[in-house]
């Protein structure tokens, strides 16, 4: 019964006019700006969960959005201090200073 209810509640015309919005007002899209130069910008982002091979069972994918080239980083559970070490020593050292990081807010980085 509980199943028929909710079924007909989400098929129903009349109910789904009438629920009401329950989050805030979507904000305007604002577009990442372009880059001029490679390695100016990079996206990054994690894969996870992937079979463990060698101690590592999560690869860091760091992209440039210029060039489209990408830097895959394999790794563990890791903090974001050590996130950082690798960073310097894997990207930073070759590309120098970036102008900006587009990244998902990863929860390594917000705790």
């Amino acid at each position: 019964m509980e199943e028929w209810v909710l079924n007909y509640i989400l098929t129903c015309d009349a109910c789904t006019c009438n629920m009401s919005v329950r989050h805030k007002k979507y904000g305007k899209l604002v577009p990442l700006e372009i880059p001029s130069r490679p390695w100016e910008q990079i996206s990054m982002d994690f894969i996870a969960d992937l079979p463990n091979v060698k101690g590592y069972n999560q690869c860091w994918v760091i992209v440039d959005r210029f060039t489209k080239m990408a830097h895959f980083i394999p790794r563990n559970n890791r903090k974001a201090k050590e996130l950082a070490l690798i960073f310097v020593s894997e990207v930073w050292r070759v590309h120098r200073l970036l102008k900006r990081v587009v990244s998902d807010r990863d929860t390594v980085f917000i705790r």
